[in-house]
């Protein structure tokens, strides 16, 4: 074993000795050191000691990569370390992990960092297709599209909607003032769906914080901000989005007049349970259990649903009703089966008995508001209807069993009949309804 002063003379002329795979050259000054010739010509500096009673050998680096006194200075840093009890060994792997876990890390927050709105919007979307009724869905493509396609309807192109800009973003940018200045720009053209965008982009933001994958990206609290509230264009209530007690027998007219039942028995089931539009189109005849005297519907509020009495009245015109498909309101002209755009045929109605313009979730509303008439507990029109209820006491029911939202529901329909002038008796469901003139 050569031991030598080494120098860089010396190591430029160190050679590999005949018939060995490599030789060693050690350095006389510093302890461990020593040069590692092989029989291909490579010089390397390597470290050699003991710990724990065994060799330990580790390669330092190339000599053309490494100076001589840096390669000393690591050979003492290599043993000052065994003599502190600490495998060098082990020190350098984990300061590799640290290195490569530091390197990754940096590697995918810069990933995260270019995500778009526009990707976790499409995700968001597809995670709430299988939830949404088809209107709700179509407004979130509509104020997210692109634009610049031909119009269905005119000449020129579409415009961009009211969320597009903020989808072309990255998550990270977005924040209250980037917010409040996208609202005041919108409403200035567009109140309306500047009002209605605010209010999608807000939930979806509030699903964005309590997801895993985003919610270390945005901002929490960006949507909730005082001064962008004061930005969003005030919801125009609609004067008239609800049918009065003189209006339902003009209105029962109309509608009943209509040459399509399932569409006439549509809009009765809407006025007469409160359910929201989508949760009525998408019943499926599975779904009803006239013995019982009862339907289960989907509600946007209670994931499992909820069940809700069926009135003898809106039951005889559900029994009537052609069973095309599974579903109750179905349309053999629907892609899906099922009714799709009822809203030209009850303005049609609307139009035939005179009375203003009432949306379909006005009949909603006019539940709720005419239910008043025979005094049904807040908390029966809350259960019937799919309300999240908001007093403490409603919040934890005493729920109330079918049997008794079945007497109130019940009364109710009585009355909206007897106001209608409509004549029924349960003993008529078979032989048809009839019209008290």
């Amino acid at each position: 074993m050569a031991t030598v002063k080494l120098t860089g003379a010396k190591i430029d002329k160190a050679q590999c000795e005949p018939g060995k795979a490599q030789t060693f050259v050690w350095d006389a000054s510093t302890a461990g050191l020593a040069l590692r010739v092989t029989q291909a010509g490579g010089k390397a500096y390597i470290f050699e000691s003991r710990f724990s009673g065994k060799t330990l050998r580790m390669t330092i680096g190339d000599v053309k990569a490494w100076s001589l006194s840096d390669a000393q200075a690591e050979a003492r840093r290599l043993q000052t370390l065994i003599d502190a009890g600490t495998d060098p060994r082990q020190a350098k792997a984990e300061k590799i992990a640290k290195a490569e876990a530091i390197k990754a890390q940096a590697k995918t927050q810069a990933i995260r960092e270019a995500v778009t709105v526009q990707a976790v919007w499409v995700a968001y979307l597809e995670y709430h297709q299988g939830y949404w009724g088809e209107r709700h869905y179509r407004d979130h493509i509509n104020l997210s599209q692109a634009g610049g396609q031909p119009k269905k309807r005119g000449s020129g192109l579409t415009v961009p909607g009211v969320l597009y800009p903020l989808l072309q973003m990255r998550m990270i940018d977005v924040n209250a003032d980037v917010l409040v200045e996208w609202q005041k720009s919108e409403a200035q053209t567009r109140a309306n769906n500047a009002r209605q965008g605010f209010e999608m982009f807000r939930a979806f933001w509030r699903w964005c914080g309590q997801h895993k994958d985003y919610a270390s990206l945005i901002d929490t609290q960006a949507v909730e901000n005082q001064d962008l509230r004061k930005k969003v264009p005030s919801r125009k209530a609609k004067k008239f989005d609800v049918l009065q007690r003189a209006h339902l027998k003009d209105w029962f007219a109309a509608v009943r007049g209509l040459s399509n039942p399932v569409i006439a028995t549509y809009l009765q089931g809407l006025l007469l349970t409160g359910a929201r539009r989508e949760e009525l189109a998408e019943l499926k005849w599975s779904d009803v259990d006239f013995k019982m005297g009862a339907m289960w519907l989907k509600d946007k509020v209670d994931d499992e649903g909820r069940m809700i009495p069926l009135p003898p009245y809106l039951a005889a015109l559900i029994t009537a009703l052609p069973r095309r498909n599974e579903w109750v309101f179905s349309s053999p002209t629907a892609a899906d089966g099922k009714l799709a755009e009822p809203r030209i045929a009850h303005n049609r109605a609307l139009d035939a008995a005179g009375l203003e313009h009432v949306t379909l979730h006005g009949l909603r509303r006019t539940f709720a508001s005419l239910a008043e008439w025979v005094e049904m507990p807040v908390g029966v029109v809350a259960q019937i209807m799919g309300h999240k209820p908001n007093a403490t006491a409603e919040k934890h029911y005493k729920t109330r069993p079918l049997e008794l939202l079945a007497i109130w529901h019940g009364k109710y329909e009585a009355w909206i009949l007897e106001q209608a002038g409509i004549e029924f008796a349960h003993s008529e469901q078979s032989q048809g309804l009839r019209v008290v003139k």
